[in-house]
């Protein structure tokens, strides 16, 4: 995934999942990734969030941390490898 925001800092960041097919969480976060002053990370429904395929978002890891009413414009582009048939490998952005 490669990732900018308002000002343009740029950043690349990877998640292999093992077994993606096995997975029997409803949920899974990536691990928090930092680009320029912003973390991040990415979540997945691996079996949907009320869809029947796989849903993929892009997650602020801190937004706890930051007053009401903030917010982050982002531009970003997201690959799905398929490790067995690379017919089926996709990306958007």
């Amino acid at each position: 995934m490669s990732l900018q925001t308002g000002d343009r800092p740029s950043g690349r960041f990877t998640w292999k999942i093992e077994n993606f097919s096995k997975l029997k969480t409803k949920k899974l976060y990536s691990d928090v990734f930092r680009v320029g002053e912003y973390k991040w990370r990415v979540l997945i429904f691996p079996k949907g969030n009320n869809a029947d395929y796989l849903s993929l978002y892009l997650d602020v890891a801190d937004s706890e941390t930051l007053p009401y009413g903030w917010s982050r414009d982002a531009h970003f582009n997201l690959a799905l490898i398929n490790q067995i048939d690379n017919e089926q490998t996709m990306q958007k952005g």
